[in-house]
């Protein structure tokens, strides 16, 4: 649902969706439009998941974290410094 949200602000087209259990990454997106997001997200507020959305979707026009993908997740989501401050401090629950 929020990848159909952020998308066409974006203007990208994501292709498939999986979820991950990975211990380390949050998200990755690959450059033939395959999104994976951990499910532990949904611990998170709809704010940081969103920021998590747009970094990933972001991804498939700048494929790196240079400072046009900054200004890029910046134009969808100003305060992503503030939610991704929050994703590194809290984490989530490891069951």
């Amino acid at each position: 649902e929020r990848l159909n949200h952020f998308a066409p602000t974006l203007n990208v087209q994501w292709k498939k969706l999986s979820l991950s259990s990975a211990g380390t990454r949050w998200g990755s997106a690959s450059a033939d439009g395959s999104i994976r997001l951990n499910w532990r997200l949904i611990h998170f507020k709809q704010s940081v998941i969103d920021y998590v959305v747009v970094h990933e979707l972001s991804h498939l026009r700048v494929m790196d974290h240079s400072p046009r993908f900054w200004d890029t997740v910046r134009a969808v989501v100003p305060d992503y410094a503030q939610l991704r401050s929050q994703l590194k401090d809290e984490g989530a629950p490891r069951w």
